[in-house]
């Protein structure tokens, strides 16, 4: 079961790679929490529908390999969610176009006989330290990771060398399956979570709303491609916008995605 989820992902961008000869191919390098919950590719597929002149491969990555890609030239559109980096990149890029797609949120997974006396994410965190409770972490320098090192910061802690604290450097479905095999916590995008939760035992650790736990995905145009800005200008139209209410529904019966 737990090996049928981590493929679905594979699956699917191999699906949306591999469509036939078009006169233009747009490289979209994303979030690994946006292929792996199997959302991108359930959009992408609708757009290749309506576009049949142009082909979408996606990409799997963390934001920083995203940008990276995006630096490189060989992605002509990422889809990221690391605010910091994204101005980098935008102050080294000034020629490329970015707006803000839809937005989902994180979540603590977290064993579910675990309990702390707080509501608060910075809380929890603090609590998961002192009772030295095992911690996993992506630390891919994705916009998930980024997030979680955010979190520890405003703790006031320091994780990276303590024993309780284990780095993957995996994407979201294989950092999640980690951390339910060692019975540990870890910070998860919530489509990605929902996504593999039939192969966990991890639950969602109730808090309280917080900031924190907003996270944003931006469409950025990396590179002069016709086909990209295509893809980015029909993801924020009418089109676009009902394919990502068409995924949300499909794939999970709820807005997990939100639109702006």
């Amino acid at each position: 079961m737990r090996r049928t989820v981590a493929m679905i992902a594979v699956i699917a961008v191999a699906a949306v790679s591999c469509s036939a000869n078009t006169e233009d191919r747009v490289v979209v390098a994303a979030g690994t929490t946006l292929v792996d919950s199997g959302f991108l590719p359930s959009v992408v597929e609708r757009f290749e529908a309506s576009h049949p002149d142009i082909a979408v491969s996606v990409v799997g990555l963390s934001s920083a390999e995203a940008f990276a890609y995006g630096s490189t030239g060989t992605a002509d559109v990422l889809i990221t969610h690391d605010p910091a980096g994204l101005a980098t990149f935008l102050d080294d890029h000034p020629d490329a176009t970015t707006t803000v797609v839809f937005s989902s949120e994180f979540l603590l997974a977290a064993p579910s006989g675990w309990t702390f006396d707080d509501e608060s994410v910075v809380d929890a965190f603090r609590s998961i330290a002192t009772q030295r409770r095992e911690f996993v972490s992506r630390d891919d320098r994705s916009g998930t990771n980024v997030r979680e090192l955010t979190i520890w910061s405003e703790a006031g802690i320091d994780p990276l060398d303590e024993p309780w604290y284990t780095r993957t450097g995996s994407g979201m479905v294989s950092t999640l399956l980690i951390a339910d095999e060692r019975d540990a916590a870890t910070l998860a995008e919530r489509g990605a979570f929902l996504a593999a939760s039939d192969a966990l035992n991890l639950v969602e650790y109730p808090l309280e709303r917080d900031d924190l736990l907003d996270n944003p995905y931006d469409v950025t145009v990396a590179s002069e491609s016709s086909g990209g800005d295509e893809f980015a200008s029909w993801l924020v139209d009418r089109d676009g916008r009902e394919a990502i209410t068409v995924a949300n529904e499909a794939l999970f019966g709820s807005e997990v995605y939100r639109l702006p």
